[in-house]
């Protein structure tokens, strides 16, 4: 944290999150204090500010500046303004890039090190789970830190597999650090800043809102060489975060997915508009040779499940065990091809799931353990 920092933070809070007048003014004034002693006159010199902008500057408080930083202080909370050294210069030359960063662990050097961001559907299949972890995990044990963005789904499982893998990972959030979001990865989130950093532009108790978690994504891609998007439908906002990327100059790669599948549909949709098509990590490494990776091959690939041959299960059940795949399929399609009642099939699948040889995912699918 430098002298600096209290102005930025000034100025974020008066001119929102995402916005690049912060950056602007930075390039006009290389000790932004200057700005700030110089009241309302210089604020309407600059060229950069409106009339909104003014009052904005008028109503934000230094004193809540101050405040900011000792809740930062009492949370063990770092914190990077534009104009400190440790500030990442990759996210610096961004169009918009954050005013300040909020930190909980600890920020590498970001670069010497090749960085990749994994994101992808919080509704993963069995499909995408397994790349995602193959991926990830393959990039993190070679040394590549990965960025991915802490929700449920192929974030978290990007995450986990970069841990997994002694590897570093960065969680970027959509809220403040100390914000109860998503308590469910509460865990994931401490062991990340262990390891690597959860980060946020947002002070450390701010609300997360409908645009918080989109602007938030031009710094996953802003922190990256390229970015991943695992899986994807038409919709998905991971498909914003590829946006993001194009626009930042970044390089953007897509796994190619199933094309019955509605969550592949906008990675399909990548790969036609241009995107770096994604069957092995080496499709990723190999675009990188400026960067020292550490090892050549490594082996991550978790069997694909297969039935069982001996199973203590009724025989409905070993009826209904037969009509379950590796991949998710749904209890409808069970039941027909399984030619059960459904009462039956619902116990089947009970008595499957308790023995470990099936697991149930989200939308009443299942497949194989």
């Amino acid at each position: 944290m430098t002298n600096a920092t209290k102005y930025y933070i000034w100025l974020s809070m008066a001119l929102g999150y995402g916005t690049p007048k912060i950056k602007a003014l930075r390039d006009l004034y290389p000790d932004i204090g200057e700005l700030y002693n110089g009241g309302e006159p210089e604020w309407r010199l600059s060229g950069v500010l409106n009339q909104k902008d003014i009052a904005a500057l008028h109503a934000v408080k230094m004193e809540q500046a101050f405040d900011v930083i000792m809740r930062c202080n009492a949370l063990g909370i770092n914190i990077l303004s534009l104009d400190d050294a440790a500030y990442p210069e990759r996210l610096k030359e961004i169009f918009d890039p954050p005013a300040v960063l909020y930190i909980k662990g600890k920020m590498p050097d970001l670069s010497r090190r090749l960085v990749i961001g994994m994101v992808g559907t919080r509704n993963a299949t069995a499909y995408g789970k397994m790349t995602s972890h193959v991926i990830s995990g393959a990039l993190a044990k070679l040394g590549v830190v990965i960025v991915s963005g802490g929700a449920v789904g192929i974030d978290s499982l990007s995450h986990t597999a970069a841990l997994e893998t002694g590897g570093i990972t960065l969680c970027v959030l959509g809220c403040g650090i100390n914000y109860p979001y998503n308590m469910g990865n509460a865990k994931l989130r401490a062991d990340i800043a262990k390891r690597g950093a959860v980060i946020s532009e947002y002070p450390p108790d701010y609300p997360p809102g409908r645009f918080t978690f989109p602007v938030r994504n031009r710094i996953i891609s802003g922190l990256c060489n390229g970015v991943v998007i695992v899986e994807a439908g038409e919709k998905s906002g991971s498909l914003i975060t590829a946006r993001c990327a194009m626009e930042q100059g970044r390089d953007v790669f897509a796994v190619m997915g199933n094309i019955t599948s509605p969550y592949s549909k906008g990675t399909n949709a990548l790969i036609k508009d241009g995107a770096v098509p994604v069957t092995e990590f080496s499709d990723i490494t190999s675009y990188y040779s400026q960067f020292s990776i550490e090892g050549e091959s490594v082996d991550l690939v978790k069997p694909i499940p297969q039935h069982k041959t001996e199973i203590d299960v009724s025989e409905e059940a070993k009826r209904v065990y037969a009509c379950v795949e590796a991949d998710e399929k749904h209890i409808d399609v069970i039941t027909s091809e399984s030619g059960l009642p459904v009462r039956e099939v619902l116990q089947a699948l009970t008595e499957l799931e308790l023995e470990g040889l099936i697991q149930a995912e989200k939308g009443r699918m299942y497949r194989l353990s």
